[in-house]
């Protein structure tokens, strides 16, 4: 309903009080046009019995559109300016006043609300083309969201390049903020947030390390009682307690607990860059804290942090945007068949280079002491060095756990006693952490204290040569050796297996897919199924009478055959094998060393992000 005058002589159009019905809401129109070359327009509009839909449809959509499906009850007040030249060249000024008393506004899909709403509001800017000039104002805020209150100020300058300033005090229900805003990836979000926030600054200053830092953002937020699912698979975060504090782009943990996938944490440190992080793509945090848990549970944990595919196998990889120094105190963990108490240690990654040093824990009734790095910078090829130490551990135990490292020729069900190693390995593992078998060097300095092989099928063999029942049950004291892994084979140097029954020297080569060349030397207790001509070379006698024989184990693990090795004495096979894992230890220390060095991770390192 309008009322207008017309003044051809000034080509002026003036609106006598004039109302506008805009959906339920009503606004009041007055003012003037003058249509010359340049136009000139002074028009104000009054809302009354608006609500937010309107407002908001009057805002820029970057701003609005977030909030489009939100509604309002209560009083909703509304005006707006529009003066200046208006031409092919010029806009003119934009003024809109805005807020609410003592309103709801809720959401249509949420049985939440925010009650008891004051807002004052305004948006200006000198034209419609220079956003970098307009500004939005929205001052005390102050609502009811389930009970909880809360109050709240947010300026922001410059659309093209905002600049931010903001302050919020109070508390919230987690479950009504995250109906009432929604956000990806969470939902059945319950428990209370509590802050005093304060922020200033660029947002564009946060993408870069020489600028991040000028913004301000101070306060602290204390979460209590958190619960929420996480992501697609709807994974479990319970309990969330603790302190977050704000310093400037960087966050501090305070006694963070919670329990994620039936696995406890505490954390206390520092989330660095994380406000970068959380609004941007592609940017780096820093993680420097501590964890302590009495229950950790890799295999959910890991199926949480790498996924699963359909085909059920991980996508192992480690994020360019990762820096991570972590110090960790876990009471028990486990990971598949894999129990371990007491873990302590740390662990650095930076450049998706992973280093742990000195990371301890009790498993298989024994101890271990690993030092490793793990390069996963090519995703296809995720190459791994480490050194660990063992004690005392259970040979049947770590048989067991290591699923008898995917052979049958020698199970736990043969072995017992106790294995005191030094180990130093490197190889290279797929994405499905599936590791390439030619790929594997490893060295092992092992020592076996009160040692069982029972119902070993390669040494019963042996009875037929030996004539000694006891070699189904053989029990010895000390068994050292130092063994090599190499071109997917296992070098076992000559060692000698003194026993109940016997002293047994063993040595020889046992490939990847199960080709066994073992050489076996014996004393023999008499002579009765020795024919010494046919056992040859095989066959030696000193001069106080005592006989031992040479023996060779050769085929498959699952067809092999024990017959006399007419060519040890002749060829000193037992010497050359020694000499050849010497040489190829030696290589393979020297490849380690460099190997180490080119990866690993200064532990003096500071998180230093690239300029973007």
């Amino acid at each position: 309903d309008a009322k207008l005058d017309y003044n051809p002589e000034d080509k002026t159009v003036t609106f006598k009080p004039s109302s506008l019905k805009l959906d339920d809401a009503d606004f009041d129109v007055s003012g003037s046009y003058k249509n010359l070359d340049p136009g000139v327009i002074d028009l104000t509009v009054a809302g009354k019995e608006t609500d937010i839909q309107t407002i908001l449809s009057l805002l820029p959509a970057s701003f609005s559109k977030p909030f489009e499906r939100y509604e309002s009850q209560g009083e909703v007040f509304f005006d707006l300016t529009l003066k200046g030249v208006i031409s092919k060249t010029k806009d003119p000024l934009l003024s809109i006043g805005f807020g609410c008393k003592d309103a709801t506004l809720f959401h249509p899909d949420s049985k939440f609300r925010l009650k008891h709403t004051n807002l004052e509001g305004s948006f200006a800017t000198p034209s419609f083309s220079r956003l970098d000039e307009a500004v939005l104002m929205l001052r005390n805020m102050e609502g009811e969201l389930n009970e909880k209150k809360f109050t709240a100020n947010f300026n922001l300058t410059n659309f093209d390049n905002p600049f931010v300033t903001c302050d919020f005090h109070g508390a919230v229900e987690a479950g009504a903020l995250l109906n009432f805003i929604p956000i990806e990836g969470l939902s059945e979000v319950a428990g209370e947030v509590s802050g005093d926030i304060n922020f200033e600054g660029e947002i564009e200053k946060l993408k870069h390390k020489a600028t991040a830092q000028q913004v301000k953002a101070d306060g602290s937020i204390t979460l209590l009682n958190l619960t929420a699912r996480i992501g697609d698979r709807h994974l479990q975060l319970d309990s969330l307690n603790g302190s977050l504090q704000f310093n400037h782009n960087d966050l501090g943990l305070q006694n963070v607990s919670g329990v994620f996938e039936g696995s406890d944490f505490r954390l206390n440190g520092n989330f660095k860059n994380v406000i970068t992080f959380l609004l941007f793509e592609n940017q780096p945090i820093g993680i420097e804290t501590d964890l302590t848990s009495r229950w950790l549970d890799l295999d959910r944990m890991i199926a949480a942090g790498f996924g699963v595919e359909q085909s059920g196998k991980l996508k192992f990889s480690i994020s360019p945007n990762l820096h991570l120094n972590f110090n960790c105190n876990i009471g028990r963990t486990r990971y598949k068949r894999f129990h371990a108490t007491n873990l302590r240690g740390d662990l650095l990654v930076r450049n998706q280079v992973a280093v742990s040093r000195k990371l301890s824990f009790e498993s298989m009734g024994g101890s271990l002491v690993l030092n490793g790095i793990v390069d996963a910078r090519n995703p296809k090829a995720i190459d791994l060095v480490t050194g660990f130490n063992l004690k005392d551990v259970m040979i049947d135990s770590l048989f067991f756990v290591f699923e008898n490292f995917r052979q049958t020729f020698i199970e736990s069900k043969h072995l017992k006693g106790r294995a005191t190693a030094d180990v130093s390995l490197e190889a290279t593992w797929d994405e499905s952490l599936h590791f390439y078998p030619e790929t594997l060097v490893a060295d092992v300095s092992a020592t076996i204290r009160n040692g069982e092989l029972n119902d070993f099928a390669p040494l019963k063999a042996l009875n037929k040569y030996l004539d000694d029942e006891g070699l189904n049950k053989l029990r010895f004291a000390d068994l050292r050796n130092e063994i090599h892994v190499e071109n997917k084979t296992v070098f076992i140097p000559e060692m000698e297996i003194r026993s109940n029954v016997t002293s047994i020297k063993l040595s020889g080569r046992h490939t990847f897919d199960q080709q066994i060349d073992y050489r076996v030397v014996a004393p023999l207790r008499n002579n009765r199924k020795i024919n010494v001509e046919e056992a040859g070379g095989a066959f030696e006698q000193d001069n106080a009478g005592r006989s031992k024989i040479y023996l060779k184990i050769t085929g498959t693990t699952d067809n092999y055959k024990v017959s006399y090795d007419l060519e040890a004495v002749k060829k000193k096979i037992a010497a050359d094998l020694k000499r050849e894992v010497k040489e190829l230890k030696d290589a393979f220390r020297l490849k380690g060393k460099k190997k180490q060095k080119e990866l690993e991770v200064d532990q003096n390192d500071t998180f230093d992000w690239p300029d973007q």
